[in-house]
C-alpha cells in the first residue's frame, strides 16, 4: 500500500502542528545496512519475504474509543508493499479502510466513506508485516537508512534504524513526500525481530496537524519459513489506539488489485 495505515478509525487524540519539511541526503551508512539485513535474515531472509506476493490475517481486534474498549473480529489484507486493508467487524458492523495508491478511504457499516489522509499512501510499506519494510529499506536504494545507536525502547534497548524515501528534487521540491516516509525501525539486539516501528499520523482532514505513531511487534511465529508477528499494537500520541491479536497469517492467497477497491 505505498505505506502504512492508521489502524484507528476516531482516535481519541489531538494532533500537533506539522514542522516544515526537510529532504534528507542520500545516506545509506554500512552500519544500518547491516541491521536490517540481519533483521531480515532473521526474519526469513530476503527470498522467503521477497517472494511473497499477498498475505492475509485473521483474528480479534480491540479498539481504544474514548478510553473505552470496543472488540470485534479483523481481516487484514495486504497485496505486495502498497496496498492494504483492514476489515474490523464490530457489533454496529463491518468497518473499512482501504489503503490502494490514491483512493485511500474509510468505509462505514452503513456503505458511506470518507477519506483517509493522502500521505498514508507514501510510506515505505504495510505497517501490519514489519519485513515487508526491512525489504523495501534493503532493495530500494532510494531509501536512506542511518544507525541511531542502542535505544531505549518499550523499557528495553533496541537497534534504532531511521529510514526515509529521498525523491528527485524536481518531484518533491518542499521534501513533504519524503518526509511522509519516515520511520524508526526498533530492532531487538538478542534475536533480532523488529519490535516496533515509529512514524507519523496525519490529520483525517489533510490539515497540517500531525502526531507520533508507533506499531508495536510480538508474538513472532513461524509462517511457511517467514517469521511475522501475530500480535500488533498501534500508539497514537502515546495513547494505545488499537490491539490485533491474529489466530493465523496466510500467504499468496491470490489477492488481486479488486480486493482494494
Amino acid at each position: 500500500m505505498g505505506g502504512c495505515v492508521c489502524f484507528a478509525f476516531d482516535p481519541a487524540f489531538t494532533l500537533g502542528q506539522s514542522q516544515g519539511p526537510v529532504s534528507p541526503r542520500l545516506v545509506r551508512d554500512s552500519e544500518a545496512v547491516s541491521l536490517l539485513n540481519q533483521a531480515l535474515s532473521a526474519a526469513g531472509g530476503e527470498l522467503a519475504v521477497g517472494r511473497i506476493h499477498d498475505l492475509v490475517g485473521a483474528g480479534d481486534i480491540t479498539y481504544y474509543w474514548a478510553r473505552k474498549p470496543v472488540q470485534g473480529s479483523v481481516t487484514l489484507r495486504s497485496l505486495g508493499l502498497h496496498q492494504f486493508r483492514l476489515d474490523a467487524n464490530l457489533a454496529d458492523g463491518l468497518h473499512s479502510n482501504v489503503i490502494n495508491g490514491t483512493s485511500n478511504f474509510h468505509k462505514n457499516p452503513n456503505g458511506s466513506t470518507s477519506a483517509l489522509p493522502s500521505k498514508n499512501a507514501l510510506k515505505i510499506a504495510s505497517g501490519m508485516f514489519p519485513a515487508f519494510q526491512l525489504l523495501a529499506a534493503i532493495q530500494d536504494k532510494s531509501i536512506t537508512a542511518s544507525y541511531a545507536g542502542l535505544a531505549s525502547y518499550n523499557g528495553q534497548q533496541a537497534f534504532e534504524i531511521v529510514v526515509q524515501k529521498a525523491f528527485p528534487a524536481d518531484h518533491d521540491l518542499l521534501g513533504v513526500r519524503s518526509k511522509a516516509t519516515k520511520a524508526h525501525i526498533y530492532i531487538d539486539p538478542n534475536n533480532f525481530m523488529v519490535r516496533g516501528i515509529r512514524d507519523t499520523a496525519y490529520a483525517k482532514d489533510e490539515g497540517s496537524g500531525e502526531g507520533s505513531r508507533e506499531m508495536r511487534f510480538s508474538d513472532y511465529r513461524v509462517v511457511d519459513g517467514v517469521i511475522a508477528p501475530f500480535s500488533i499494537v498501534e500508539f497514537i500520541a502515546g495513547q494505545r489506539t488499537t490491539t490485533i491479536q491474529l489466530r493465523q497469517i496466510v500467504f499468496d492467497t491470490g489477492l488481486t488489485q479488486a480486493d482494494f477497491e
